[in-house]
């Protein structure tokens, strides 16, 4: 009797530590993200949080080919944050319906260059503006 009252409080704790799991099959969201040469923007940080949110429901790491899996919880818009520790990200929103596959939109050519060409416009307008100013100084 005594020796089954100490293994009954030795194991007791050990209960605590028990892990299970379980293994199933689910559709989950794969976004795939890679740099402008076609190489993956490979583990680094991402969050995943659902619209309103402010704490993020996944966050993580891309794996080695650039992606992120995730189980949207039923219908809603989510915002997907990906970034690198040298500044490179995106940050974009999804939308997930009621039995409806989860779909995003590749964005337009002009998104996708919008500040590139803003930039090479800012360069040449300064570049034209200091030629029209050295132009009328001169006698």
């Amino acid at each position: 009797m005594a020796g089954g009252l100490v293994v009954a409080l030795v194991t007791t704790p050990a209960a605590g530590h028990d892990l299970q799991h379980r293994v199933t099959t689910a559709q989950a969201v794969v976004i795939q993200m890679h740099y402008a040469d076609g190489s993956p923007f490979a583990f680094e940080a991402y969050e995943v949080l659902k619209d309103g949110d402010k704490v993020p429901r996944q966050v993580g790491r891309t794996d080695h080919a650039g992606r992120i899996a995730f189980l949207p919880d039923g219908p809603a818009t989510w915002r997907v944050k990906a970034f690198s520790e040298d500044g490179h990200g995106l940050d974009f929103r999804i939308e997930s319906g009621a039995g409806e596959p989860l779909v995003a939109a590749e964005k337009p050519i002009f998104d996708r260059f919008a500040r590139i060409l803003v930039g090479v416009g800012v360069i040449l307008g300064l570049f034209g503006a200091l030629s029209l100013f050295y132009r009328r100084r001169r006698p």
